[in-house]
């Protein structure tokens, strides 16, 4: 017995040094105390335009802050725009999720969340709305915070993808005059393909090809549309869950706990490598104009390459969960502050244009912006 516990030890101490080594990015951190890392030909001023429809992506919101200045500035903005959409990115309720054990304080977080403004709110799951960790996850939370949103007294918000199923499912969420672009929304949660123990969470049957078709077909009809897929899980990212080193201790520390957790939920892990991968090649051949998400703790924009006109990490959404972020080869943006990301429909010179701006907490203006490609 004495000698499979210290191959056990032995075995964990090789481990957590190899995490410490591989799938690690390493690079200045660009913290709220100091500037932003922006692309050099991206900052520019851009034009003016007249504002039709306005989206809002915030993440990682789910701890309570009396007089939360980031909700505030969220409501100013979703109330400042002819019309809005307010999309929550997951991680809604910190620790694990909406459970019957601890009821009240999960639907006050929720509670704020909903009562930042009245602009139709989305919310997405993400891993900790499931639960704590990966071996403790389970459907229950998930369908505690569905049936709380869905009660909600003035009736405008929706909780999607829905009963614990990972989507995709569709909002329209502004129809354009005709002949030009809709603003819709697809919504995903990969967190069942990431985490095997809930692939059957959903109560229709559901694999990973209907995943994928059934994204592809929507991607399909809605080509000649604005359309915005979202979910929790970024597919590239600059901070702690695209690899950025904690320090040897602490890739330790993480390393041993994601032994014992059963994951991190980093996106070099297997599940969510092979999950990357698949929805990269359904995006391609029909790219969305932007993919959002959370997760990583931070602000980010990024150049989507061939998979969609631009990437979003939005996940700054909790003043105690903002975390360290560093520039990787796409990124066009990246600061770890507490904010959030705007997408604004509109048109310039008659044409309709979109313009992505990051708003921050500690600014009253746009700390970015920019036309998206």
């Amino acid at each position: 017995m004495k000698s499979n516990r210290w191959l056990t030890l032995l075995f964990l101490i090789a481990w957590t040094l190899s995490a410490c080594v591989s799938n690690r990015l390493k690079g200045p951190v660009y913290a709220a105390d100091g500037p932003p890392w922006v692309a050099g030909d991206r900052s520019i001023q851009i034009e003016p335009i007249d504002l039709e429809y306005r989206v809002l992506l915030i993440g990682d919101t789910g701890y309570f802050l009396e007089d939360d200045p980031t909700l505030a500035a969220l409501g100013r903005w979703a109330e400042d725009a002819p019309l809005s959409s307010i999309v929550f990115l997951g991680d809604n309720i910190y620790n694990e999720g909406l459970v019957d054990d601890d009821r009240d304080r999960g639907e006050r977080i929720l509670s704020q969340q909903l009562e930042s403004s009245s602009a139709q709110k989305i919310f997405i799951p993400g891993n900790h709305d499931w639960g704590f960790s990966p071996k403790g996850q389970n459907r229950q939370a998930i369908l505690n915070q569905q049936a709380f949103v869905d009660a909600w007294h003035d009736g405008s918000a929706d909780f999607l993808p829905r009963d614990g199923c990972m989507g995709p499912m569709k909002r329209v969420l502004h129809e354009a005059e005709p002949g030009a672009r809709d603003v819709v929304l697809l919504a995903l949660d990969p967190t069942p393909w990431i985490n095997p123990r809930l692939r059957d969470a959903c109560p229709e049957p559901e694999t990973h090809e209907s995943h994928l078709a059934r994204l592809e077909d929507e991607l399909g009809n809605h080509s000649d549309d604005f359309v915005l897929v979202a979910s929790h899980y970024p597919l590239r990212t600059g901070g702690p869950h695209g690899g950025l080193t904690y320090g040897v201790i602490g890739d330790m520390i993480t390393g041993i706990i994601a032994w014992s957790w059963g994951g991190l939920m980093n996106t070099y892990e297997p599940n969510y490598a092979d999950w990357i991968e698949h929805i990269q090649a359904v995006f391609r051949k029909h790219p969305p104009l932007a993919y959002s998400a959370g997760h990583d703790h931070n602000l980010q924009l990024l150049e989507a390459e061939d998979f969609a006109r631009i990437e979003i990490v939005s996940g700054a959404g909790a003043r105690e969960r903002v975390s360290t972020v560093t520039n990787i080869p796409p990124t066009i943006f990246a600061h770890a502050a507490e904010g959030f990301v705007v997408l604004d429909f509109g048109r310039r010179d008659g044409e309709q244009v979109v313009v992505a701006r990051v708003v921050e907490a500690a600014s009253p203006n746009p700390v970015f912006e920019m036309d998206v490609p």
